[in-house]
């Protein structure tokens, strides 16, 4: 394991997020590390996000345009700034750079960067949240799925419980934000077409979501 001050992260624990970690990570049940392998990958989430994709242009058939690009913006903003911005700042190291070997069970490789917020949890709960707005019984299979690529960082030994949890709430709040953005956004301008169509006495044709 390399030390975390070698990249300039450091080590934060606290007392319930260590002791969440080794019960979840040190389950150690042969069936359970192939779920939290396969559902950790990154095929497994492009597989999910590309369901639920089309998932949504069956249902909503022409008008899942804007869904599916506000499906993209979520996640391209969700990684980006996670990366770049809001791990550096933490400076957190991962519990498998941290641990004794001993301690730690470490299912798939990791960079040794910033360990909150887990973007793999912030990735997917971007998604489940795009996804429930748009067409909300979707909710019921997305967040499932969503907690469970989550919980998996933690089952392969790369995250600590409270960086899914980071994670959970700063992607969802990204994809609400991105879809009751492009909401106001379209109202505003509907209201500014409706405005205009009666200074010039014409009739307003609503603007299609």
């Amino acid at each position: 394991m390399s030390a975390p001050a070698a990249s300039g992260l450091v080590d934060i624990r606290w007392g319930w997020d260590e002791s969440l970690f080794h019960a979840i990570n040190g389950l150690g049940w042969a069936w359970l590390d192939v779920v939290w392998v396969v559902t950790t990958s990154r095929p497994f989430g492009i597989a999910v996000t590309l369901v639920f994709a089309a998932w949504l242009a069956v249902r909503l058939k022409r008008q899942v345009v804007l869904p599916l690009a506000q499906l993209g913006a979520a996640i391209a903003v969700t990684d980006a700034l996670g990366a770049r911005v809001i791990k550096p700042a933490i400076g957190r190291a991962r519990p498998s750079f941290v641990l004794a070997d001993e301690l730690v069970r470490v299912l798939v490789p990791a960079s040794n960067v910033g360990s909150m917020p887990s973007l793999h949890s912030a990735n997917a709960f971007a998604v489940a949240t795009v996804v429930t707005l748009t067409y909300p019984r979707a909710g019921l299979a997305a967040f499932p799925v969503a907690f469970l690529i989550g919980v998996s960082r933690v089952g392969v030994g790369v995250h600590w419980p409270s960086d899914v949890l980071a994670g959970a709430v700063y992607g969802s709040s990204i994809g609400a934000l991105i879809v009751f953005g492009a909401r106001a956004a379209l109202a505003l301008r509907s209201r500014s077409s409706t405005l205009e169509a009666k200074q010039h006495g014409e009739p307003h044709q609503p603007d299609r979501p």
